[in-house]
């Protein structure tokens, strides 16, 4: 009924009209031809007074955060004004938008009046990563008389970002301090006045992410903090894209095969708790190929842009978890994180050679036989399995005590 021009009431109105027109030429009683003609006037009026006057106006929408996050509200707002010269009743908002996204996205308007404007505030809460469309949005007008109403499209459809979720992860903290984790002394437990002892003048050609804040506020001028004070311990974190490990779905677009959309949640997750514990992460396909710049401890803005970033990664061809170890040329202490699918025995012997670049190997997959993991235990790796569905990030809470620790 969304295209029909005519409310119950201006459809009662019509029915009428007909009714009369017709009982008229049956029966020849004048006055209820006049009747019908009123009627059939009024509605036609009641129609015209909504095409011919201004159509409502609105601001661009409002969405916070900029990019969303999936099982995260996400707050959109937006101003809306009646036509000029409104004589109409209240009307009627409604927002379209792919499935993906759960809320209320229709409500009723008050304009009072005809120069002040009704603001619309909405939640959504979007349930897949990925980027889909949020929009148009149309208004819902009637006539003074309530007979007839018009939809009219006020803001065209927008494109939103749904990185995926993120959850604590208080298990990889603890498993992570038995590999240097200890050195987030340095940056969390500074005395009274180290900021400035560990800042020294803007120079061209310095990384404006590098900028001290504090000590610039201080010092009247742009400080940066120096990269040789503020060393941090590397960590690697490996997400398996080959279409190979998952499910047909993962290949084609987000949100299509869960086992994946766990694997990519873990990962988000993991970097994100690894950068908070004092670790510089980089982020690496199966083959060694970096996916992000490497994220140093405590850089929000990258995070985010990683997450961001992971909205869209699908798995593809030409990933092989058999050339991953020629990518790490140096020796490590940092742990190294494997996120993988199916695994089997042979893939965990392509892995092994790792364990010379690390103190800490740990290997999470969300399909890996018995046998796969008790040969990576037995290699020195700690093994979990990712759980898929609602339930994903519960894993977390017991990996502390599977596999060996080295």
């Amino acid at each position: 009924m969304r295209r029909w021009p005519f409310t119950l009431r201006g459809t009662g109105a019509l029915t009428l009209a007909i009714a009369s027109f017709v009982i008229a030429g049956e029966t020849g009683v004048v006055e209820l031809m006049f009747f019908g003609v009123l009627m059939a006037v009024l509605v036609a009026a009641s129609l015209a007074s909504l095409w011919f006057r201004g159509a409502p106006t609105a601001t661009p929408r409002r969405v916070v955060p900029d990019v969303s996050t999936a099982g995260k509200p996400t707050t959109v707002t937006v101003t809306l004004r009646p036509p000029s010269r409104m004589l109409g009743r209240s009307g009627q908002w409604r927002e379209d938008a792919d499935a993906v996204f759960i809320g209320e996205l229709e409500g009723d308007l008050s304009w009072n009046g005809a120069d002040r404007a009704a603001t619309v505030t909405y939640s959504v809460i979007p349930s897949t990563r990925g980027i889909y469309s949020l929009g148009p949005l149309r208004v819902v007008t009637e006539d003074p008389f309530g007979l007839a109403r018009r939809a009219v499209r006020v803001l065209d459809a927008v494109p939103v970002r749904v990185a995926p979720a993120q959850v604590e992860v208080p298990a990889l903290r603890a498993m992570t301090a038995t590999a240097g984790g200890a050195i987030h002394a340095t940056h969390t437990q500074r005395g009274h006045g180290v900021d400035n002892l560990l800042a020294r003048p803007y120079q061209a050609g310095d990384s404006m992410r590098r900028i001290h804040w504090r000590a610039s506020a201080h010092h009247d001028g742009l400080m940066v903090r120096q990269e040789e004070n503020e060393a941090a311990p590397d960590a690697v974190v490996v997400i398996d894209l080959d279409q190979a490990r998952w499910g047909e779905g993962a290949a084609t677009a987000p949100g299509q095969d869960p086992a994946f959309e766990a694997a990519v949640a873990t990962t988000v997750s993991a970097v994100a708790q690894l950068s908070h514990d004092g670790y510089t992460v980089s982020v690496l396909d199966s083959d060694g190929t970096p996916l992000h710049e490497p994220i140093e401890p405590g850089e929000r803005a990258l995070l985010d842009a990683f997450a961001a970033h992971c909205a869209t990664i699908v798995a593809g061809a030409g990933h092989s978890i058999h050339d991953l170890p020629r990518a790490f040329a140096r020796v490590g202490s940092g742990p190294i994180v494997m996120i993988t699918g199916t695994v089997s025995e042979a893939d965990v012997a392509a892995l092994a050679p790792l364990g010379a670049h690390t103190t800490l190997p740990v290997l999470l997959a969300t399909d890996a036989s018995p046998e796969a993991f008790d040969r990576a235990a037995e290699l020195g790796w700690r093994v979990q399995a990712v759980r898929v569905g609602p339930e994903m990030p519960g894993w977390w809470d017991d990996a502390r005590d599977q596999g060996v620790a080295r």
